[in-house]
């Protein structure tokens, strides 16, 4: 198929071919009536923008800020080289990244970040990853307003006006970790739910969804949710000490399920009793396959960070690129089961 050209749109509308390329790329000197028939026309014949002639012409290169959090670092860190990887393919194209690492909890934190971020005005879209939903709402909106385009990733402010989000269905994610442990023990009697203290996005969720799989297949278990303190600011000895003052308690569970980030300190947290209960947690690293292996974690939950990284950035480049804002689609990330025989393949 011939690709289609801004000359070739000019001549079935018998307008000059420097006008075409002047509404394509929204530049002044152009009336709203020929604007309106040049985008038709372009979308009728399918029309897509060469990218990289448009950077070679201009030489203006675009910057995305991407904010991440700190912790788990295991899971951003893996995030944060993808993105750096993947950025080099768009380079080319007239697009760089900066990665910002900080602290997202509490929100009072991340939102000024944010703001400040955006009073340099170096920006030409921003992908955040936040810590809550609500509370990101008027600062998302705000800054759409002033033009400049956002993006969520790993979690979402869907009453937002983002573009879009890329990531996982934390409520999925909760009702099939319930569904795991249930699997492994169909005598369940009594399970702790191991989460962050503040009601995150994902906390939320995650926890909606594990209590709708015992609710939907009329499970009658004790379901206990036990209540931890961790953020940027959370030492590791902190949390340990917060577990181990719990062990009594946690051992008179059949199955655990932690919902919360501290499944990655395993060789840390979990004493010998461990091996023999159900533990279901979330992501993958040497300290969660080493325990895979011994048996002391019998499954984990991934959602492919590095598959996160490189579709928001196809995301956010078509967006500036091409101004399609109306077909930035959603994309949730698909959950894989990661057991001791799979393990070796996600680590």
């Amino acid at each position: 198929m011939k690709k289609v050209t801004a000359k070739m749109i000019a001549e079935q509308l018998g307008i000059s071919t420097a006008t075409v390329d002047r509404a394509l790329n929204n530049r002044k000197g152009v009336s709203k009536k020929t604007l309106t028939k040049v985008h038709k026309k372009a979308k009728e014949l399918q029309y897509s923008p060469n990218r990289a002639a448009k950077f070679m012409s201009t030489q203006k290169m675009q910057t995305i800020a991407f904010i991440l959090p700190l912790a788990p670092s295991y899971f951003w860190d893996e995030l944060e080289m993808e993105i750096e990887k993947s950025a080099k393919i768009y380079e080319e194209l007239g697009i760089e990244v900066d990665i910002h690492r900080v602290y997202t909890s509490p929100t009072e934190n991340m939102i000024p970040y944010l703001e400040q971020l955006i009073e340099t005005n170096e920006y030409a879209a921003i992908v955040i990853a936040s810590d809550a939903a609500k509370e990101y709402v008027e600062v998302i909106n705000k800054i759409t307003s002033m033009g400049i385009p956002i993006f969520t990733i790993n979690t979402d402010v869907p009453d937002s006006k983002r573009i879009a989000y890329v990531g996982s269905d934390y409520y999925d994610a909760g009702y099939l970790a319930a569904e795991l442990i249930f699997l492994f023990d169909n005598n369940l009697k009594k399970v702790a739910v191991i989460r962050d203290e503040e009601d995150t996005y994902q906390m939320m969720y995650k926890q909606k969804g594990f209590l709708t799989y015992f609710e939907n297949n009329h499970i009658k278990a004790d379901i206990e949710m036990i209540n931890i303190r961790q953020g940027g600011y959370t030492e590791k000895s902190e949390i340990k000490e917060l577990i181990e003052s719990r062990v009594l308690e946690l051992q008179r569970f059949d199955a655990i399920y932690v919902a919360s980030g501290i499944l990655g300190e395993v060789d840390e947290y979990w004493l010998d009793w461990a091996d023999s209960h159900i533990i279901v947690g979330h992501d993958i690293n040497q300290e969660i396959y080493n325990q895979l292996q011994k048996g002391v974690i019998t499954a984990t939950i991934c959602q492919n960070p590095m598959a996160q990284a490189t579709i928001m950035l196809q995301k956010v480049t078509e967006y500036l690129s091409n101004n399609k804002t109306d077909s930035i689609e959603n994309q949730i990330v698909k959950l894989e089961i990661v057991t001791k025989a799979n393990a070796k393949y996600y680590i």
